[in-house]
């Protein structure tokens, strides 16, 4: 668990440095002390399930991300929900794709 909470605590850093926020810009806006940030980051605390959610919000990260190190890809989603489409709803589906100009 110990390792988890380090690898989980990197994520949360890193991503905070990549957008730019100090340490106690995100405390105070996720209403939690310094320094409890700081031990999340550390991997020395687990946060809240409340406050899990309030850093993956304030960070715009997917949580799946802070947990498993898994990287949202909105190609991978689409694929998967046109996957439960029926055949006829894939062909309206790739019609409508087709009316938008490529890059």
């Amino acid at each position: 668990m110990a390792y988890k909470l380090k690898v989980f605590g990197k994520r949360v850093f890193r991503r905070r440095k990549a957008l730019g926020i100090k340490q106690k810009d995100l405390a105070a806006k996720i209403n939690i002390s310094n320094n409890h940030l700081s031990n999340i980051e550390n991997g020395k605390a687990a946060p809240s399930f409340f406050t899990f959610l309030d850093i993956c919000s304030a960070l715009n990260i997917n949580p799946s991300y802070l947990i498993d190190g898994s990287v949202f890809s909105l190609e991978s989603e689409i694929a998967e929900k046109l996957n439960r489409k029926s055949e006829e709803h894939k062909k309206i589906i790739s019609r409508i794709i087709d009316t938008f100009p490529d890059k």
